[in-house]
């Protein structure tokens, strides 16, 4: 089985992203067979079971990089691994790459990638910048294009609204 674990924090700005994607996933696509789709926006060190699962992971992240807003990066977990502090997830309670390295003391680690997307900005406020809103059905994209180069076949049941999924999880709050 496939997990989509969406990680950030939605009142920084752009790195809410992960999140918002995997709600974008939840919300306008279905899977078959079934993929787990994950905001980990709030689990911290409760995210350490997704990692320690025989499966892949697939994460969705900001990832601070010296490249123009909105680029979007896949990286495999071996490379993951590797990562140096010029390119990595921006603040998160728990960083996800932590719990990678942490993930052999407990057994098998996942097969993992990460999908990081460049932030425009990490400011509080809720929402995308306009430089993340434009290059998001892109990140959507991404993932699903990664689903399916695993073999799951993916349906769009609408097509994937930022707006919806930002107000479906924060509502009148912007």
């Amino acid at each position: 089985m496939a997990v989509v674990l969406g990680v950030g924090n939605i009142l920084f700005g752009d790195e809410g992203v992960g999140v918002y994607a995997a709600h974008a996933l939840e919300r306008h696509f279905a899977f078959s067979p079934q993929v787990e789709v994950v905001d980990g926006a709030t689990l911290g060190f409760r995210m350490i079971d997704l990692f320690l699962r025989p499966t892949t992971l697939i994460v969705l992240d900001a990832l601070a990089a010296e490249a123009e807003a909105g680029s979007i990066f896949r990286l495999p977990g071996d490379v993951v691994r590797e990562l140096g502090p010029e390119i990595r997830p921006t603040a998160h309670e728990v960083d996800p790459l932590h719990l990678l390295e942490m993930a052999p003391l407990f057994g098998d680690p996942p097969e993992l990638v990460l999908l990081g997307i460049v932030p425009a900005t990490t400011e509080t406020t809720v929402g995308l910048s306009p430089a993340l809103g434009a290059a998001f059905p892109r990140f959507v994209e991404a993932a699903v294009s990664e689903l399916r180069d695993l073999g799951v076949q993916v349906e769009q049941l609408t097509p994937p609204s930022l707006e919806d999924v930002i107000d479906s999880l924060v509502g009148g709050v912007r």
